[in-house]
């Protein structure tokens, strides 16, 4: 039951990193130029925080990318249909 839990609880934050770099690509793609004034520090804003890269880190052991998050990620499905095609 543990194991189905972890796995729920790392989908579930890859889904939220994806989710935030769509956001960052959706207001850099947008004619934020033709907006007031408010409105363009706050998507500029945004903009400047997509910028910087969206890290994981493991028990303060090592910080983990996106990159490296997903081929774990690939790595544990490819290890758990091995196991699953065991039994």
């Amino acid at each position: 039951m543990q194991v189905v839990w972890n796995t729920f609880i790392i989908c579930s934050l890859g889904f939220i990193i994806i989710i935030s770099k769509s956001i960052a690509n959706a207001v850099y793609e947008s004619l934020w130029y033709d907006l007031l004034t408010n409105q363009k520090r706050t998507l500029t804003f945004i903009i400047m925080r997509s910028q910087k890269q969206v890290i994981i880190t493991a028990g303060r052991i090592t910080s983990l990318s996106l990159e490296t998050f997903t081929s774990i990620l690939k790595a544990s499905a490819s290890y758990v249909s091995v196991l699953h095609a065991m039994y």
